[in-house]
């Protein structure tokens, strides 16, 4: 059993030893590049929240008049005013007793187990903030593409966010309700992950019906046990498949009602979206200068390795020499040339496949209140475990990412993507 030596030396290694463990998990996040971190949004009113003012339409008080006509009337600029609430995250570190006893009679063993749970979380953390970039806000991680009849085998749309080990729940697309035919029960536990087959198995038989499937039966993050559900649908971040987007009402501000409230989008897919089209330079360039027409201008493309290698192969295809340009660290990369500017185009192993992403990074929000930190109200960071001969540290952060111009961004899908 830990004492409270240990425990004092224990909280020091976290504090000194980790550092600012915040700057290394945004760090190890490269989605988030040049994405502003900001609490300027950050409201208590009605507890911890975010409103933020989106510009949505210019001045009308402006015209030519003929000798000794009326003045123009006065007009203003036409604004809407967004609201959010900050998302909340966590992530935890257990050591048994035994090993937190080595605190103070082996302090660099001690040290060495720590460090690789404190790593292993930072890159956890890390690694799935990154796929919330890009994702809708709706913690789905991948969609059932097949009914599935009292079986351990699922088939899905994509399993390149699905990990073993990982605890899911079915739920419904839009709900959140828990679709599974033992729904009451605790959460599944994924066995096997084939990316190339896009299959998993899960511990136990689940059974989801074809009118299930169709309706958008998802798989995301889960803790639920027989006593209540916990998992992730509706509570990760409002990424850039939302964000990016011209149809869907994000922030309290609908695009039917508001029209400069969306981004632009431009599918080249056909078949009704099922057949994926080479991507073309002319394509991209209709993107930029839409949002271009609109004020603004893109800084970034994100897109999957896939995607960027099919526009390679439009490179190959048409010329011999490529567009680069400087990055981060003196590095070049894969560019984009138009008249309003070169564009870095950027892979990223989490981004969504078959689609590009024109960011305005400056005219997206971090928004938090705190960054990355350890639960330590209480004087310590390492809590004991109820009953448990075992201490557990947890970390927390309280964000949300928000936009306030989302017509400075586009999207181009249906990209026929080329494999590594």
């Amino acid at each position: 059993m830990a004492d409270g030596q240990n425990l004092t030396i224990a909280n020091t290694i976290l504090k000194n030893v980790y550092g600012d463990i915040n700057e290394q998990i945004n760090n190890a996040t490269p989605a988030l590049d040049g994405i502003k971190s900001t609490a300027r949004n950050i409201t208590q009113v009605g507890g911890l929240g975010i409103t933020f003012v989106a510009h949505t339409g210019r001045n009308t008080g402006i015209g030519a008049r003929g000798e000794d006509e009326l003045l123009p009337d006065a007009g203003q600029q036409q604004y809407k005013q967004g609201t959010t609430g900050l998302k909340s995250f966590y992530g935890s570190v257990r050591l048994t007793g035994q090993v937190m006893a080595q605190a103070s009679s082996n302090y660099q063993s001690f040290a060495d187990v720590t460090s690789e749970e404190i790593e292993r979380i930072r890159d956890d953390i890390a690694k799935d903030q990154n796929r919330q970039v890009f994702g809708d806000g709706s913690g789905t991680l991948a969609k059932v593409a097949a009914a599935v009849s009292a079986s351990t085998t699922v088939t899905v749309d994509s399993a390149k966010y699905l990990q073993i080990g990982m605890r899911v729940d079915f739920v419904v697309s839009g709900t959140g309700a828990r679709i599974a035919a033992d729904a009451t029960q605790a959460y599944y536990t994924i066995a096997t992950v084939n990316k190339v087959t896009n299959t998993i198995t899960v511990d136990r038989a689940v059974t989801i019906t074809s009118g299930q499937v169709t309706t958008g039966a998802s798989l995301v993050r889960s803790n639920t046990t027989t006593a209540g559900v916990l998992n992730n649908y509706g509570k990760e971040w409002t990424g850039f498949g939302k964000i990016i987007d011209d149809s869907s009402t994000v922030f309290g501000i609908d695009p039917s009602v508001t029209s400069s409230w969306k981004a632009f989008v431009k599918d080249i897919s056909t078949s009704s979206g099922t057949v994926m089209t080479q991507v073309t330079e002319t394509d991209m360039i209709s993107v930029v200068t839409n949002i271009a027409a609109e004020g603004d201008k893109p800084d970034v493309i994100w897109c999957d390795h896939g995607t960027w290698n099919g526009y390679w192969k439009t490179l190959q295809d048409r010329r011999r020499f490529v567009n680069k340009v400087d990055l981060d660290g003196g590095n070049r990369g894969l560019g984009f040339v138009t008249e309003f500017g070169d564009l870095p185009l950027k892979a990223d192993f989490d981004a969504p496949s078959n689609k590009m992403f024109f960011v305005n990074s400056k005219k997206i929000n971090l928004n938090t209140s705190r960054g990355w930190e350890w639960i330590d109200e209480d004087g310590s960071k390492w809590k004991q475990v109820p009953y448990k001969d075992a201490f557990v540290a947890y970390l927390r952060n309280y964000s949300e990412l928000s936009t306030y111009r989302r017509n400075t961004h586009g999207l181009l899908k249906g990209i026929l993507a080329v494999a590594n």
